[in-house]
Order: structure tokens, then sequence, then C-alpha cells
């Protein structure tokens, strides 16, 4: 496996009809939107994405990410490492075809425009953002104080003590 994806596209009508399949391991450091999220960007995911076509003619891409990147908690704002395993259904929707509302009520797949070229690595990284907690936090944790922080006293106590005066 190799991380040397960035630009990889893939014509995905193509890739679903001939049941194509690509495996790689990816730099969390080549995923610029989600290293934005990230306390450190050492480390890596995995994913496959696979090609189908089903009996009644649709085309699909099965996706499956792993990865445990370390988001920052929100609450005291330390790492918190986050497993990630991602099994993602989604079926292309061609030009001029009819966008599948109720196929997918179910919620166990969505609907993606098919394309000429998709970049297989935005694909990845549009998955893993979704997947993400909107304000990752650890189950027990503080709030950082100031002294913690080394700051001594809030600086509202400073303001106060210019209002004495």
């Amino acid at each position: 496996m190799s991380d040397s994806l960035a630009g990889t596209v893939i014509d995905s009508l193509e890739f679903a009809r001939s049941g194509a399949s690509l495996r790689r391991s990816v730099a969390l450091s080549a995923l610029p939107r989600l290293a934005d999220l990230l306390v450190a960007t050492d480390g890596s995911l995995v994913f496959s994405l696979d090609g189908r076509r089903d009996a009644e003619g649709k085309s699909w891409l099965l996706l499956d990410v792993e990865a445990a990147p370390e988001l920052r908690c929100q609450r005291c704002l330390g790492g918190l490492r986050h497993e990630l395993k991602i099994k993602s259904r989604l079926q292309l929707v061609g030009p001029g075809e009819e966008w599948p509302d109720e196929d997918l009520a179910d919620d166990s797949a969505d609907a993606i425009e098919a394309e000429k070229e998709l970049a297989v690595l935005s694909l990845v990284e549009d998955e893993v953002l979704l997947a993400l907690p909107i304000a990752p936090r650890h189950d027990e944790c503080e709030a950082p104080s100031a002294k913690a922080a080394g700051n001594g006293s809030s600086p509202f106590a400073a303001l106060a003590a210019l209002k004495k005066h």
C-alpha cells in the first residue's frame, strides 16, 4: 500500500461497471481539510473502494475506511483518539438519471453524482469528515483553568481590580 494517491482519479461509472477495486494507505497529512481538525497529523488511514453493479443495473461504490485520528477535545483542548470504521454505500447517479429519494430512505446508502474524473482522495476525505463528531470530547475531563495553563488568575480578576480604583 502507498500514499502516493493525490492525483488518483477514476471514471466512477466505469469503475463500478467493471467491478474494480482500489486499496490504499494514506497519510493523514495528505488530507488537508482533515488535518486542520487534528492535534497531530502523524499516522495514516486505510481505505478500500470497490465498484459494483447490482441486478437492477444500478452502479455503486463501496467505501470502507479505518483510521484513528487524534482530534482536539472541545472541553479540555487535549488530544482525543477517535476510532473510525466507516462503511459507505454510494449509489452513482448518472447525468439525466432521477435521484433515488425513496430507495435511500433507510439511510443505509447515499447517492452521489457519477463523475468521469472522480478524485478518490477527496471522496475518502469527505466521508471521513462526515463521520467525525461535531464537538469531540472525552467522556470525563475538565475544562482547562487559567492556573493550570500557568497564567495565574483569571483575566477578569485583573479587570475587577481596575474597577475598584
